[in-house]
């Protein structure tokens, strides 16, 4: 195109802008720019300095790639970076000291038998029970004609002696089933077991009957245990609970 040409499309863009034209509408901000934009477009299309020329799809994705690469930030973390370090220095170690008190395990107070009256700790009035003996045995009583229990195979009974002492001056009626015992004794600090609900007249946690006045009653407690020897018992813990309360006594 000549520069006669380009220099009418000038003056035409610049009426349009300056509004000389009388029948011309009253243009927006926006569609002045659009106008604005149009003009430029052209000055440069047919300026002999400027090289036009169409650009191909190829050419435009890459710009488009390469001007998102620039305006996006870096979201994802390089694969071969360092992990990241934590920090332990400030770490504190806790102590059983510094635990809440709710937390710790609660002691459990084993007393000598010789020191305990089991009526005073399980709240049986009028009497005193000490512990007095353990044997070893496969059945209680022995050569008895009446009631008697006789241990499992491969099993033995052991057999807990305790003096039931009464009031010196007037007789006790006696009915320790109605505090509900419990006793477990554990042997050799390993195995554990019960205490029978044996049908034996003498079974303390079963004992109902008259204590005279200043009499000593021997009651028992009967647990099925290992085939033990008296010899291989090392040592015996007794935990009794009855009446809401619990005692435990090292027997031996």
């Amino acid at each position: 195109m000549k520069k006669g040409k380009v220099l009418g499309l000038i003056a035409i863009s610049a009426m349009l802008l300056t509004g000389c034209v009388d029948a011309m509408p009253e243009l927006t901000a926006e569609q002045s720019d659009i106008i604005a934009e149009y003009a430029a477009g052209l000055l440069l299309k047919y300026s002999p300095r400027y090289q036009y020329r169409i650009v191909s799809e190829e050419e435009l994705a890459a710009a488009v790639t390469v001007e998102q690469e620039v305006s996006e930030p870096e979201t994802e973390l390089d694969s071969e970076s360092e992990p990241i370090q934590v920090s332990t220095e400030n770490t504190q170690e806790v102590s059983s000291e510094d635990m809440p008190v709710d937390q710790e395990k609660e002691t459990v107070q084993v007393q000598p038998a010789e020191d305990v009256d089991f009526a005073a700790e399980l709240g049986i009035d009028d009497v005193i029970i000490r512990y007095q003996s353990f044997e070893v045995c496969s059945s209680y009583p022995q050569d008895s004609t009446g009631y008697s229990v006789d241990a499992a195979k491969d099993k033995k009974l052991l057999i807990l002696h305790f003096d039931v002492e009464g009031l010196p001056e007037q007789d006790v009626n006696c009915n320790f089933f109605d505090y509900d015992l419990k006793m477990r004794v554990t042997v050799n600090d390993t195995v554990s077991a019960s205490a029978l609900n044996a049908m034996l007249p003498n079974n303390l946690i079963t004992y109902i009957d008259v204590v005279s006045a200043g009499e000593t009653v021997d009651v028992v407690a009967v647990a099925e245990i290992n085939d033990l020897t008296e010899a291989e018992i090392q040592s015996l813990v007794l935990q009794t609970s009855g009446n809401g309360n619990t005692c435990t006594a090292k027997l031996k």
